[in-house]
């Protein structure tokens, strides 16, 4: 497909999507057009076809004109997204998931936002969770993300500067949060990521993916945007998040070995990302140890009970030993590491009983 040019010179869009896409040929097609019924016009697609073995590529036949397309063996989302990245033209990179929608004012509202914010590295929205039956939950990332509910936190809690702005074409102001959010975000998962909005430039400071990662990658880039830069958020629903049945989480999904082996992982990352970002920088660690040490503490249980749940009580043990080291006052990690020791039926018996005590209580 030929780039659109200016006198034999290419256009650069402002806005560059990347839609990363792996087996979704009954969403892609939805997902692209989504983008393209956008309000704001000056925008590239950019769909990488992650190795699909599927008719993700058949279903993309009608767009070819309108968007780039990119395929590649299957490595999985982080570098199908580093590939998107690196295509992009740009000022702007936005994500998409390929069995989500972009609601029609996404762009024109955070490219609106970002262009009167220059010192905003990244602005992110609400989303909207939705499945066969239509939208379930309009404002999805208030309860999707426990931090707000584990922590009794709000946006006012979390963003030193709110305000309102209004949009050309939005009949309503828009109530938008900003400012160094750093903190919040290695407290737990803050933003949703595919709702992001970032400076293509930023990726000179940060860089790209982490492709090691296969779980929770995403939320590692996010960490690393906001150790550098000021983000934003936007106080309206502009992402819409589908269920259904092929998706590696569900809202209530069975946890089957899968499932627990991929939490694990996500919790794993998660846990990285604190060590990398926060703990192992020497000046942030000592001024914020109080709050560090409980939180680096409190991932390594759950990675702990992760494992008791697989049935490995060595691996248990070893993860709460690890949160006992950062935090010694723990009793969550006391009391699972003496657990432990339990012969396993016992411990099955023990742990199943606190485990639906904990669901019940969340």
């Amino acid at each position: 497909m030929n780039e659109p040019t200016t006198q034999g010179r290419p256009i650069k869009p402002t806005v560059s999507v990347v839609i990363p896409a792996y087996n979704r040929a009954p969403f892609i097609a939805a997902a692209v057009q989504s983008v393209l019924d956008q309000t704001f016009q000056d925008r590239e697609i950019i769909v990488v076809d992650d190795g699909s073995t599927d008719q993700t590529q058949s279903m993309l036949l009608p767009f070819l004109e309108k968007i780039r397309y990119i395929g590649t063996e299957h490595h999985g989302p982080s570098h199908a997204r580093n590939t998107g990245m690196k295509a992009a033209t740009g000022k702007y990179i936005a994500f998409l998931d390929s069995d989500d929608l972009y609601l029609p004012h996404k762009l024109e509202a955070q490219v609106s936002f970002l262009e009167s914010h220059p010192d905003v590295g990244m602005v992110c929205t609400e989303a909207s969770a939705f499945n066969e039956n239509g939208i379930f939950e309009e404002r999805h990332l208030r309860t999707a993300h426990t931090i707000y509910r584990r922590r009794g936190l709000s946006y006012h809690d979390i963003f030193p500067v709110r305000g309102e702005f209004a949009v050309e074409g939005m009949k309503e102001t828009i109530p938008y949060y900003s400012g160094n959010i750093f903190k919040f975000v290695l407290m737990g998962p803050l933003v949703f990521s595919p709702t992001i909005l970032f400076q293509r430039k930023i990726l000179d400071q940060i860089g790209y993916q982490n492709e090691a990662y296969w779980m929770g990658e995403e939320y590692e880039f996010v960490v690393r945007i906001c150790k550098r830069y000021p983000a934003a958020f936007l106080d309206i629903p502009a992402y819409l998040i589908r269920y259904h049945s092929h998706q590696i989480s569900l809202v209530r999904q069975e946890r089957t070995r899968k499932k627990i082996l991929t939490e694990l992982e996500s919790e794993k990352t998660l846990l990285q990302a604190v060590l990398d970002w926060g703990y192992s920088d020497k000046e942030y660690y000592a001024k914020n140890q109080e709050w560090l040490n409980p939180r680096v503490s409190e991932l390594y249980h759950c990675i702990g009970e992760k494992w008791f749940d697989l049935g490995d009580s060595k691996k248990a043990r070893e993860s709460f030993k690890k949160g006992l080291s950062f935090n010694p006052a723990s009793r969550e990690n006391l009391t699972c590491w003496w657990l432990s020791y339990l012969p396993s039926v016992g411990r099955r018996i023990f742990w199943g009983v606190s485990h639906r005590i904990r669901k019940w209580a969340y």
